[in-house]
């Protein structure tokens, strides 16, 4: 079954990890999934912390560090 959440979700972040959208793109659009009843809190703070903890863009084959 198609689940617009995790649709949305992962379009958003990997639209971040191939440079297809800013960082603040990425923000305003999921407030605005949020604020239409498209997503939930929980999948906005996911795809914020997602891009925060991946900014800036990631190097291509760069793994990392772990920490």
């Amino acid at each position: 079954m198609f689940n617009m959440s995790d649709f949305i979700e992962e379009n958003l972040t990997e639209g971040y990890l191939n440079r297809a959208f800013f960082k603040n793109q990425v923000k305003i659009f999921a407030l605005n999934y949020l604020n239409r009843g498209q997503i939930e809190q929980e999948c906005f703070d996911r795809i914020t912390k997602f891009v925060e903890d991946n900014e800036p863009y990631p190097e291509e084959g760069v793994e990392p560090p772990e920490e």
